[in-house]
């Protein structure tokens, strides 16, 4: 498995790619457009995903893969569903068409939290959750993959709660010189 690999608005994935090596995660969850999700995770990621978690909790915080994999025709429903309650621009800008998203990889992750017993998943940049993500995703093996003021190098929004696993070394490299995957692929290239 290719834990480097981009996929963004330009670099699609095929509508029948599924990724190997996916593990169903049992946890809590935000509610989600289709009841039947299944959330499932590359095993690698995940098994850090559960690293990180555990250290978090020691710092007080819960947090949550919420949503992990997604194939190809889930992403569609969603990206459809957008569509029809705000519009296709506003789709485009914070949503991945199919093919487009790096959920269908089995290796990108939403987080949501647990905070007084109650399930946060409308998550900022101020959430002292959010804060220690930032701060220690990439030991981890995570990377913030849409950062604020890379808007126009990723195509998307900002968003606090997408992390996406590329393993320990090239995250660290990308968060030790606030690189994304775009920018990182660019200067090798």
């Amino acid at each position: 498995m290719d834990y480097t690999v981009l996929v963004n608005k330009e670099k699609l994935l095929p509508s029948d790619y599924i990724p190997e090596e996916l593990v169903e995660i049992h946890e809590p969850t935000g509610s989600k457009l289709d009841k039947t999700y299944v959330n499932r995770l590359n095993i690698t990621a995940y098994r850090f995903f559960k690293k990180m978690q555990t250290d978090a909790l020691k710092k007080g915080f819960e947090i949550f893969v919420d949503s992990s994999y997604r194939p190809y025709d889930y992403q569609k429903r969603v990206f459809d569903n957008i569509v029809q309650e705000k519009g296709i621009e506003h789709a485009k800008k914070f949503v991945a068409e199919p093919g487009a998203s790096e959920h269908q990889t089995g290796l990108a992750i939403d987080i949501i939290f647990r905070r007084n017993g109650k399930m946060i998943e409308s998550q900022t940049e101020d959430d002292p959750e959010i804060q220690w993500l930032f701060a220690n995703a990439h030991k981890y093996g995570f990377i913030l993959r849409y950062p604020k003021g890379k808007e126009n190098i990723t195509g998307f929004d900002f968003e606090p709660w997408h992390f996406r696993y590329v393993g320990e070394k090239l995250a660290s490299e990308l968060f030790s010189k606030g690189l994304t995957l775009e920018e990182y692929y660019a200067k090798i290239d």
